[in-house]
């Protein structure tokens, strides 16, 4: 079941958030860095409780069998370039290791699309680390297309790593 968020998810969505860059980004960081990223969730549950109680972040979860297993943040594009008011952006989608590749993760992106529609965005962007290959996957699959020249550099656990942004504009009806 997907749903909108609520305060009382905090602890869960941190959980998620820790657990799914643990597995996700394994070959890409250093191991030391990501066990160390437990320590981290005490903080996580602060912010999302947080700005989900303020209404300051759109995230809705995937729950089965009253486990959240997976969420998804939305939002206008916080990109230099976005146009404002046309461009919703995919903050971050997470879903636990044990859910991968059951259909879950393409729950909550289609009502992360369909949430960023309703708003009134014409398309999303999203980030994605370039050597995440089962995400760059996804997104393809999804009909997202890279951004040619989008690159930009970030460091974590003292890693260089490259992300490129992916767009997918909105096909209306009408």
């Amino acid at each position: 079941m997907i749903r909108t968020a609520r305060p009382s998810d905090a602890k869960a969505i941190a959980h998620v958030h820790v657990s799914s860059w643990q597995a996700a980004y394994r070959n890409l960081m250093p191991a030391e860095y990501l066990d160390s990223l437990v320590t981290t969730l005490a903080r996580r549950e602060a912010f999302w409780a947080r700005s989900i109680e303020a209404g300051e972040s759109n995230v809705l979860v995937a729950e089965l069998n009253g486990q959240v297993v997976g969420w998804i943040s939305v939002g206008a594009s916080r990109d230099d370039d976005a146009v404002s008011g046309h461009t919703g952006e995919v903050l971050a989608v997470y879903v636990l290791a044990a859910h991968w590749q059951t259909g879950v993760g393409l729950a909550l992106w289609k009502a992360g699309v369909q949430w960023l529609m309703a708003q009134g965005f014409q398309g999303l962007t999203l980030w994605v680390l370039s050597r995440n290959e089962s995400a760059v996957r996804f997104y393809r699959r999804a009909g997202c297309v890279e951004d040619a020249g989008s690159e930009r550099s970030l460091g974590r656990g003292g890693v260089s790593l490259v992300e490129a942004r992916y767009r997918l504009p909105f096909i209306c009806s009408g």
